[in-house]
């Protein structure tokens, strides 16, 4: 027998591919003044998402997506509209080792904001995980402007120890100033285990060292026996409201703590009918809020009601949502809700407002590759009579996977 030497059974490097995605979307509707004049708006948006990977042997990648908007008619005090979502270059080094430039969204522990600068990440036998980044918060408008670095500092670090399949540990770290100005210094912990049989637990806590106190406790549990039960959610959170140290509202140092809880259970049948039972409260101070939801599940839909009580005032909705395909290419939808509502608790009759929505949509699915989305959406609110919106998209994707040149494979080019 003839054996072929381990290096000859080497995999080639990784050819390079390239994925383009762009949609066009038309938003269209008109208002009517006191004065009884017309205004026409037309809102045009096009979003550009792209990926190249597997460059220099397989070790680099370039990814990006933003949005550049049309002229804003007649919204002469619109404001921006273009936008630099992500625009990064990554390597991935054998060792374990990325590295990551550019505008990046970056999730890690306490941190959860957009950074123009660097991170960098290393991963060791899936036992440890670890994480540091440095750069500038991105301006909040993410326009395509690079953010500061002398006045918008941002900096962190993460890292992750796993010493078995069920449980995960995590302590992390994070800076930020605002116009110069320390804004925050938080550091945290967080859990997730699967110990608890059919369930999976997560826990996250927070403090500002900058402001001295807590400024987050978060906890969330899902159980699900199996694929045939239900699924009950829950979830908590204790957290002081979002200010910044820098900013000149952190005086206010009486601020009441906000907490939400979230009950939820929701089983789906292999019919694909079923229910949902939801509850959802709100605490700040002495106030509180709650909403009670019931929806039954059918084929393409649901069907619900839901109810707020509380000192926020009171709620009342009804809703439906239904959507088939057609055909391979045809998918139609239609979605409705009926809401009454008052500002305030125990108020009168005629302090009711009613607002309803209406919508129909469709989507075409002209070839792999070329979609298209219409829309229309009717209101009837306090504030117009009527409302009526029209709304027209185009998603393209192009050259998804593998090819000397990315032109020859996937996509509607295919």
């Amino acid at each position: 027998m003839l054996l072929t030497p381990v290096s000859s059974l080497a995999a080639d490097p990784p050819q390079p591919s390239w994925q383009v995605g762009y949609k066009a979307t038309s938003y269209s509707f008109q208002t009517q003044q006191t004065s009884g004049e017309d205004i026409s708006h037309s809102h045009r948006f096009h979003a550009l998402s792209g990926s190249a990977s597997n460059l220099a042997g397989g070790w680099l990648t370039f990814r990006g997506a933003g949005r550049f908007a049309s002229d804003q008619l007649n919204d002469v005090n619109a404001a921006e509209q273009s936008k630099l979502y992500t625009g990064l270059l990554e390597a991935r080094f054998k060792s374990g080792l990325k590295a990551q430039l550019g505008r990046q969204f970056i999730q890690a522990g306490v941190t959860n904001l957009t950074v123009d600068g660097a991170l960098l990440n290393y991963t060791l036998n899936r036992t440890w995980d670890l994480t540091a980044y440095a750069g500038a918060k991105a301006p909040s408008t993410r326009e395509f402007e690079v953010g500061e670095f002398d006045q918008d500092t941002a900096a962190g670090a993460r890292a992750y120890f796993r010493p078995n399949r069920t449980w995960k540990v995590g302590v992390s770290t994070g800076y930020r100033e605002s116009r110069g100005l320390v804004a925050e210094r938080p550091v945290g912990a967080e859990v997730v285990t699967s110990a608890v049989r059919h369930t999976r637990i997560f826990g996250r806590v927070a403090y500002d060292l900058e402001q001295e106190r807590w400024a987050k406790v978060q906890a969330q549990a899902q159980w699900r026996r199996d694929a045939h039960s239900p699924v009950v959610d829950f979830q908590f959170i204790d957290r002081r409201p979002n200010i910044d140290a820098a900013s000149w509202f952190s005086r206010f140092t009486d601020l009441e703590r906000i907490r939400i809880a979230r009950a939820a259970v929701r089983h789906e049948l292999d019919n694909r009918f079923g229910g949902e039972f939801e509850y959802l409260g709100s605490f700040v101070g002495d106030a509180s809020s709650s909403r009670v939801g019931l929806a039954v599940l059918v084929p393409g839909g649901r069907v619900g009601y839901s109810v707020r009580l509380g000192d926020r005032g009171e709620e009342n909705r009804f809703y439906g949502e239904l959507g088939h395909r057609f055909n391979p290419w045809l998918h139609l939808g239609a979605e409705a809700s009926v809401l009454t509502y008052a500002l305030m608790s125990d108020a009168p009759a005629d302090q009711d407002r009613d607002l309803t929505t209406l919508a129909a949509r469709a989507r075409i699915d002209l070839r792999p590759g070329l979609r298209v989305l219409a829309e229309v959406q009717s209101l009837d609110n306090p504030f117009y009579d009527q409302d009526v919106r029209f709304l027209l998209g185009v998603d393209v994707s192009m050259a998804r996977g593998s090819s000397r040149l990315g032109l020859d494979r996937g996509g509607w080019l295919k």
